[in-house]
């Protein structure tokens, strides 16, 4: 089976424009979908209302047209932050099913799907916002990705009988407030390493929540997971060109009045992440039959974007 291979520069400024091309097109099918509500939406005021997360609070994700100005500013970074650690960390593992916690505007199945894996990746999304799952369902890549998306958290999770045992990769999007310290529930969903040596855990951060993604790592190796940090520095180079326009993203910037040129990369770079049993066990199956290579079970953590509401009742 084939390891996931870092793309040379012409391949990479393909890659780009198909990332442009699937959040412009996301966006202007959740246009699509305000028009069909009769929704009236004030790009300015919501703008503002994203200003909160620069300030270190939560805004309401469940106002309508929100998704769409977080999309245009931040989704393109967050989906390159997600493929580029997949991409240092993935080797010959490829995950066949995902469960994305947090999953926002669906950045996490953008990534796999510019991952190209060697096989097809089902995806469910939990996600607290009702808006940001009408976004979400908006996407139309399904080259290496099937997606579907549900309201739930991961507090729903622990108490429900959905198990996080059928899934490969588990994403928890930008769930993290900077004031969470409930890990109580979250640590139980997780369930210790024996067990589940065939599991592996990313969780992606900005930098300011480096003392969280410490006490993760600590929580973690007290249930027996082995763990790894590193930061986007660690990443390919050629991920972090983003000289080349989103052009079909500007587009849709300008025809909201939006200022700004949408980006691929931070600046300055400032993402951590948290990898716990980088190197998955094969999994054994009954009668003796060769384990599958690596793909039994991950669970990635990716934090991506700011969500108290998914840990609230937590």
């Amino acid at each position: 089976m084939s390891s996931c291979r870092i793309p040379n520069s012409r391949e990479w400024r393909r890659l780009h424009e198909r990332l442009d091309r699937a959040i412009a097109q996301a966006a202007s099918g959740y246009m699509l979908r305000l028009a069909t509500r009769r929704t009236r939406i004030n790009t300015h005021k919501l703008s503002d209302e994203l200003d909160e997360l620069r300030l270190g609070r939560e805004p309401d994700y469940d106002i309508p047209g929100f998704p769409l100005v977080y999309a245009l500013k931040y989704m393109p970074r967050r989906v390159v932050s997600i493929y580029g650690s997949l991409l240092h960390i993935l080797g010959e593992w490829h995950p066949a099913s995902v469960l994305d916690i947090g999953s926002g505007t669906g950045a996490t199945a953008l990534a796999l799907d510019l991952l190209n894996l060697p096989r097809h990746v089902n995806l469910t999304g939990i996600e607290p916002s009702r808006e940001m799952i009408v976004f979400s369902k908006c996407s139309r890549y399904q080259d290496r990705v099937s997606a579907s998306y549900e309201q739930g958290s991961i507090a729903g999770l622990a108490e429900t009988s959905m198990s996080l045992e059928p899934f490969d990769l588990v994403v928890f999007s930008a769930c993290f407030p900077y004031s969470f310290d409930d890990w109580d529930p979250l640590m139980s969903a997780l369930g210790d390493h024996k067990g589940k040596e065939s599991k592996m855990i990313l969780v992606i951060e900005p930098d300011a929540k480096q003392e969280l993604l410490t006490s993760f790592r600590r929580r973690l190796a007290a249930r027996g997971w082995p763990t790894i940090t590193f930061c986007c520095h660690d990443l390919p180079e050629v991920i972090k060109d983003d000289a080349p326009p989103l052009r079909e993203m500007q587009n849709v910037c300008q025809r909201l009045g939006l200022d700004g040129q949408p980006k691929t990369w931070w600046s300055p770079p400032n993402d951590r992440f948290l990898v716990a049993n980088r190197r998955p066990a094969k999994a054994a199956r009954a009668g003796g039959v060769v384990a599958r290579p690596g793909i039994d079970t991950v669970l990635s953590v990716s934090i991506t974007r700011n969500q108290v509401s998914l840990f609230n009742a937590v």
